[in-house]
Parts: structure tokens; sequence; C-alpha cells
């Protein structure tokens, strides 16, 4: 590195540049333009940082990686953008976009869904902006094209994280259809692990495909309450056959709509309880609890996922 320094004396007194003008304000409408498609990838990046979903993931980066190319060209770059760029977007616009979609819908549904929604807003602004340099020739039309594409494609990003899916693939040959304890035990594992890098302090339960308790495993200062709450929220996780979060959400006029704790108080309407899926079909419950809801969500995710990659899936 050197003597090379990130920051200037005087803070660059409000000029930049780029490629062609080495003393630009940046006031500017094509540098705001640039640190607007910066704040888009950024918020593309919190969403993919949540996610587990692989497809969803690899189509997020690509396009992140895109801006990369778009950012240089109105730098003044390179072309970066082409009709075969828009053409792109549109067919991964239909790939994400739900069956049956019938207009705008309330953003909030889950953390992944609502970031991508907030990621769709800071696209938006950016188009304004590229429509203000459009006439003064500061921007190609099919990068503005493409920028308004880019907009659908995050609105349907958005639309296919708020739907939770979880693909149905088959097991990988010779694998087991059951959970086993040493699956559970690893599972229980993996999220202590998660979570003692976070400074949480969590109890981990994990149930069979009947909602039995196999595993409960609580961390060293753990809250006494979180074991019976992991327990009923992998309990339900296997009895609704989904994210304890999604029950609580379809519980509000959804299709649980009305759904109260019964069945002897077990079920636990808190984020925090996922299924567990081997070879498509749901094979137990893990439930997660200690943190905030947020945090429990998350923790119970990466344990889902922890066992699709231990499995190869």
């Amino acid at each position: 590195m050197g003597d090379s320094k990130l920051y200037t004396g005087y803070g660059d007194r409000g000029y930049t540049q780029t490629v062609h003008n080495k003393h630009i304000a940046k006031s500017d409408d094509l540098i705001h333009l640039l640190g607007t498609l910066d704040e888009f990838t950024s918020s593309l990046g919190v969403a993919k940082a949540q996610l587990h979903d692989k497809a969803l993931y690899s189509d997020i980066e690509a396009v992140q990686k895109k801006m990369v190319g778009l950012m240089g060209e109105l730098a003044g770059g390179e072309p970066s953008v082409t009709e075969a760029c828009v053409r792109a977007v549109e067919e991964l616009t239909d790939k994400y976009q739900p069956r049956g979609f019938s207009g705008f819908t309330l953003p909030g549904k889950n953390l992944v869904s609502a970031q991508l929604d907030l990621a769709r807003t800071v696209v938006r602004r950016a188009e304004r902006i590229a429509a203000k340099l459009l006439p003064m020739g500061k921007i190609h039309g099919v990068t503005f094209t493409y920028l308004n594409r880019l907009s659908d494609l995050t609105y349907a990003f958005a639309c296919y994280a708020a739907e939770e899916r979880r693909p149905q693939i088959p097991a990988a040959p010779g694998s087991a259809e059951v959970l086993t304890l040493g699956l559970a035990k690893e599972i229980a594992l993996a999220v202590e692990k998660r979570a003692e890098e976070l400074g949480k302090q969590v109890v981990v339960a994990i149930v069979d495909d009947g909602g039995t308790l196999m595993l409960l495993h609580a961390m060293p200062n753990a809250f006494i309450a979180s074991r019976q709450i992991a327990q009923d929220k992998a309990y339900t996780a296997v009895s609704l056959k989904m994210p304890t979060h999604v029950a609580l959400a379809e519980s509000r006029g959804g299709t649980l709509d009305g759904l109260t704790p019964t069945d002897s108080n077990k079920l636990m309407l808190l984020g925090g309880g996922e299924p567990l899926i081997i070879g498509g079909n749901v094979a137990g419950g893990l439930g997660v609890s200690g943190g905030t809801a947020e945090e429990d969500i998350a923790f119970a995710r990466f344990g889902a996922m922890y066992l699709e990659g231990r499995l190869n899936l």
C-alpha cells in the first residue's frame, strides 16, 4: 500500500473525476446517478447476504457484477450495455415473476423480500436521474431501457423471495430419507458456531417428522425460557410444514387465518422455526430461540441450509 491514502486532505472540495472529466462537481446528475447505482448494488448485497436460495443468490450477484461495467460506462469507459443485456434481463424477469401476477403487492413479507423491494426503489430513482441525462446525450438509449428493466427484475426478485420457496429436489443417490440423530447434532453445532460468531447464546431444538424431540442443545447462558420456546418452534415448523414466521403471517388473513396456539399450546407462531427437508419431504423441524425475531429466523434458516448442503441437495 505504501503511503497511499483512501482520503484526501480537503475532502476533494466537492469535486471528483471521471474518465473524461477531471474536475466534475459531486452535485452533477451524472455523479448522482453513479452514486445511486452504487447504492443499488449495495442494497442487493444486503439481500444476497441473507439468502439461502442458490439460484436467486447467483442471479443477484450477476446483476451486481453487471453494475460494475455499467458504472464504468457511465464514467466514460467502454460501452457495457447492449440490446442483448436488455433481453437477458427480460428473460430473467419472466423466470422470477410469480404465476398469477396481478399487480403491486405490499412490501415487507420477509427480510429478504423487503430488502429487494428497497433495492427496487433505489434503481427507480436511478432511472429518474437517467431520464434527465438522456436528452443531453450523457447516457445511451439502450442504457436507459436497461435501467427500466432492472427495476422490473428487482421487483420480480422481491416477489419470488416473498413466497419462501424451497425447491423440491430429489435426494442424492444413497442418501438417507430420514433425519438421523447424527445429522441433528451436526445441525445444532453448526447453528451454535454461527451464533458464537455473532456473540449470541441460543437454544437449538430438533424434532423428527412426527414432532418428537430428538435433540435439545442449549448454549451457556442462554435463556431458560428459550428451551421450551425452541422446542415449540421446531414442533410448529414440522406440524405446519412451513417456517414459523410464515405461519404467523398466514394466520393474519392468509391460509391459516385465525390460527392460535393449540395442541396443548405447542404451536409457536414466532420466527425461528424451520422445516428440515430431505429428499423433497419434511423430515423434521428445527427451532432456535434466544435472539431477536430476525436473528432467530436467520439462525434457523442457516441450520436448514446447512442440512441441504450436507446432503448435497
